[in-house]
């Protein structure tokens, strides 16, 4: 049995978003993996909202589509 460790970066969860939307996002963080590590503001925040639970479910995705939304705006579209 291994340990399963995923490094996450912004442009990352930017990409998998446009791509997949925030089912793509969740399944990044959460499917088959035993630790995220992180690099960038905007994925260490979402990290946090998923970790610390003090939203409901609907209320922490929300919450994590507009971060997302927001940061892939002021990225531009290429």
């Amino acid at each position: 049995m291994g340990f399963h460790k995923r490094y996450i970066d912004d442009d990352q969860v930017i990409e998998i978003y446009r791509k997949e939307g925030i089912q793509g996002v969740e399944a990044w963080y959460t499917k088959g993996v035993d630790v995220v590590i992180t690099s960038g503001e905007l994925s260490e925040h979402i990290l946090d909202i998923i970790e610390i639970g003090l939203l409901t479910e609907i209320d922490k995705w929300n919450k994590i589509s507009e971060l997302v939304s927001d940061a892939s705006i002021k990225k531009g579209f290429k």
